[in-house]
């Protein structure tokens, strides 16, 4: 998981991070000024992170619904906007208390369900089920909140975004596995050898936004050499192997791979180089 700051004052940022990795920042006002041009210059190296208030700002990656913002009941409307206007993965920003209202209105709207970013605000880095980000720290001095991130954000790190992490890396396939079990299964995967190359796993959400949890284990890859290469994400201390969201896995160089899971139901690969 990684760590993302958002702040109404941009600069902020940098008295906490000198280099943060991702960063969130508003790109239209209902009192307070949106972030200048300037501001997002500030994170050259940043995946940026584009927050609109209003729901008929057709524009950004998240809908911010909250008191003197948009509304649960706008919400919908603005994500099939996005869509329609070629943004794939619209999220929601709310509280843990009004998430229920915008899964409601979704569900009563008809709209296919966002993405969430769910403000806990408890002071643990814990992504809900069902979200694809936490703000879990408000009001951090100087002014700037904390979140945790999923390791893949759809339409922030995916090609083709606004944002795009790797704009030279392109989707080469996508995968339905169906396994045989619930059991320890494997998966062979065919990769480009590209210096981009990598893998996508990507839990089915329902239309709750939820998604069963599956489990990731080892990930071992060789290069056209035949010798194995790339990294194994298992051998990180600490490695999470249960997934609730998508997960990116970097495996730079590899021509193939096995990929070792655990899923109850279907579930999506994404192959990239």
């Amino acid at each position: 998981m990684r760590t993302m700051y958002d702040a109404v004052t941009a600069g902020n940022i940098l008295e906490k991070d000198g280099r943060p990795v991702l960063v969130a920042g508003y790109v239209d006002r209902i009192k307070l000024a949106p972030w200048s041009a300037d501001d997002w210059a500030l994170f050259p190296d940043a995946l940026k992170v584009r927050i609109v208030k209003k729901a008929s700002t057709d524009d950004g990656h998240v809908l911010d619904v909250e008191l003197g913002d948009a509304t649960p009941e706008q919400a919908p409307g603005w994500a099939r906007r996005r869509r329609e206007s070629g943004f794939a993965h619209p999220v929601v920003y709310c509280n843990r208390s009004t998430w229920p209202k915008v899964k409601a209105a979704f569900a009563a709207q008809g709209v296919e369900p966002p993405l969430y970013w769910i403000a806990t605000a408890t002071g643990r880095p814990e992504i809900p089920d069902g979200a694809i980000a936490a703000q879990y720290l408000l009001d951090v001095a100087p002014g700037i909140d904390i979140s945790v991130v999923a390791d893949f954000w759809p339409g922030v790190d995916s090609p083709g975004s606004l944002t795009a992490a790797e704009p030279e890396v392109e989707l080469m396939e996508r995968i339905t596995v169906t396994p045989p079990n619930a059991g320890q299964n494997t998966v062979r995967l065919n990769l480009s050898g590209s210096t981009g190359a990598a893998v996508v796993v990507r839990p089915r959400i329902n239309g709750d936004g939820l998604s069963k949890p599956m489990w990731v284990g080892n990930i071992f890859a060789w290069g056209s050499d035949r010798e194995g290469i790339g990294h194994n994400p298992k051998s990180d201390p600490g490695y999470d192997d249960r997934l609730t969201s998508h997960r990116r896995f970097a495996l730079p160089g590899a021509v193939w791979a096995d990929l070792e899971y655990s899923a109850a139901e279907p579930f999506e690969i994404d192959v990239v180089g």
